[in-house]
């Protein structure tokens, strides 16, 4: 691929040299003087006329690629260079195909008309991969309508994009072609590093890939079997196989081998104990193609992420399992969490934290008392007492309390029949918030909290709430934020967990979350990681060819 690269560079310029008309064009005269015959031989400049004649009238129809002298040859390698290399751009794509092309004319001798044609081809190609560059090519329209398919189906599936706004005519005039697709480049969620990894990712399948190991039960430290030499070699390409002095061609799974299969088991989000079993099986067979996919895909997904963050904000990656805590690009602390299950899916959005609840009360949502409590109740009419949950007449926390044995549950049963009362649990240590509840109010009713149930942080795969973000050390991210606010005192917080009074804390300084999806991520050691596709969102986000 680099040596194409340097002939496409080392040629092109000659052909340029060689091959260049040479035009009398006034630079203050009408360019585009719009030629029927040369638009109806060309459908694709026919159909795009309208946003043609909306561009070179802001430009007062002055030509984007010729001079007086002829075509600007280095502007036009810039734009056809970048499309070559950039490997975020389906081979097969119209994108490429079209650049194929306007390179072969370059050689052309051009006429009057197959210049001006010539120039408006090269317009539309950057358009296109301008496109490309700011918002990827996954099919949001297809996956916009799998999500309606599960809210129908009880489901309640949510994914917010922020698009960037951008002047494209003002992009595409810029001079510099090579300056104005590195701007475009998203900062955030290490994508420039995730990139990178999709190069490397590439270079491996280009040299062959690796293959699928054999079946086999199950392999570990201490064990003797021909499959080992295979299995280091599978690990040595992906560069989990480092700092080894063992030989290749070793029959026996020695220690260095147990920390190469660790360390691949960790970027695969999975228990990194070191044995090969079915699972890390199944993890080493996924081809490198699917790795690339799953790469490209992720970093369209980053495309549309909110591209500007406060000097602090939080992110929380779901298919990670992990909340980051940054402040000025640097990541200050790292939480384990727990997201919501498949019947629940937490939504990918973002918003900006507003408040923090200590000793907060439980407010059940309508649809945990309809599906679960009420049901639970007709069962067993001490469900509420074992999780010491109180009736309410209204969401005020010292509103009057209502026995339970006072309601006739198996009535609520129908849907027709709504239940008019409001259910909560007071602060305790098992109260299902925990001691911490981090507010950002949205139409999601979504959450940061703290819980009782501590234990299902040691598990690798954590989804298993009903939306809300699950914290395993929420004092810690606490503690952080109040280092910038200066009415948040630890100590003083410190003081009203041990008792049962609420409090609440402003946040006055931005500090924006946001909750995504990414199902590949780097961290800051450059380490490429893969994580659940929990929601099965990799499965239904198509990447178009078209463009």
């Amino acid at each position: 691929m680099k040596i194409k690269i340097v002939l496409f560079i080392l040629i092109l310029p000659l052909t340029l040299l060689f091959a260049t008309p040479q035009t009398n064009w006034n630079r203050q005269n009408v360019f585009i003087d719009v030629n029927q015959k040369v638009l109806q031989k060309n459908p694709y400049l026919l159909q795009n006329f309208t946003r043609l004649q909306h561009f070179y009238n802001q430009r007062q129809n002055r030509p984007m690629w010729l001079s007086p002298k002829g075509i600007k040859g280095k502007r036009v390698l810039q734009l056809l260079y970048a499309i070559q290399k950039d490997v975020t751009l389906n081979p097969r794509s119209s994108i490429h195909r079209k650049a194929k092309i306007l390179k072969d004319k370059l050689a052309y001798k051009h006429t009057q008309a197959s210049i001006r044609e010539f120039e408006l081809e090269l317009t539309m190609l950057y358009y296109a991969f301008l496109q490309h560059t700011i918002y990827g090519e996954i099919d949001w329209k297809a996956f916009e309508n799998h999500l309606a398919t599960n809210r129908a189906n009880g489901i309640d599936t949510n994914w917010v994009r922020y698009p960037l706004k951008f002047d494209v005519n003002r992009l595409m005039s810029q001079e510099n072609i090579t300056q104005t697709l590195k701007s475009l480049q998203p900062k955030g969620y290490h994508y420039k590093q995730l990139l990178s990894s999709l190069y490397k990712l590439y270079k491996i399948k280009w040299q062959g890939g690796w293959g699928k190991l054999p079946a086999f039960k199950t392999l570990k430290k201490g064990q003797t079997s021909l499959i080992v030499p295979r299995l280091r070699k599978r690990l040595l390409i992906s560069g989990d196989y480092k700092g080894c002095s063992s030989k290749h061609s070793s029959r026996y799974f020695d220690g260095c081998l147990q920390k190469a299969v660790k360390r691949f088991q960790k970027r695969h989000n999975t228990t990194a104990d070191g044995v090969v079993g079915r699972g890390t099986q199944k993890l080493l067979n996924i081809s490198v193609e699917s790795k690339i996919h799953k790469v490209l895909l992720n970093l369209d997904r980053i495309k549309w992420l909110p591209r500007k963050n406060a000097p602090r904000h939080i992110v929380v990656n779901i298919p990670e399992y992990m909340l980051h805590y940054y402040e000025y690009g640097q990541e200050q602390k790292r939480l384990r969490v727990i997201v919501g299950d498949t019947k629940h899916p937490t939504p990918i959005f973002s918003d900006m934290l507003s408040y923090l609840t200590i000793n907060p009360y439980w407010k059940l949502p309508a649809g945990i008392i309809k599906k679960e409590v009420i049901p639970e109740m007709v069962k067993n009419p001490n469900y509420l007492k074992r999780h010491r949950l109180e009736i309410h007449e209204t969401w005020e926390e010292n509103s009057t309390v209502i026995p339970a044995n006072k309601i006739n549950w198996a009535s609520y049963l129908n849907d027709s029949n709504k239940f008019p009362y409001k259910i909560m649990q007071p602060p305790s240590p098992k109260n299902a918030l925990g001691r911490i509840k981090f507010k950002f109010p949205n139409k999601f009713s979504v959450y940061l909290h703290d819980t009782p149930t501590k234990h299902l942080f040691k598990k690798s795969r954590r989804a298993f709430s009903h939306g809300c973000i699950r914290l395993s050390n929420p004092f810690s991210l606490l503690q952080n934020i109040a280092k910038t606010e200066p009415n948040m005192s630890v100590p003083e917080v410190n003081s009203i967990l041990k008792s049962k009074i609420k409090m609440e804390l402003d946040v006055t300084k931005d500090i924006p979350i946001n909750l995504v999806y990414l199902t590949t991520w780097v961290d800051s050691n450059n380490q490429l990681f893969f994580g659940d596709d929990i929601y099965k969102y990799d499965k239904y986000q198509i990447r178009k060819l078209k463009n």
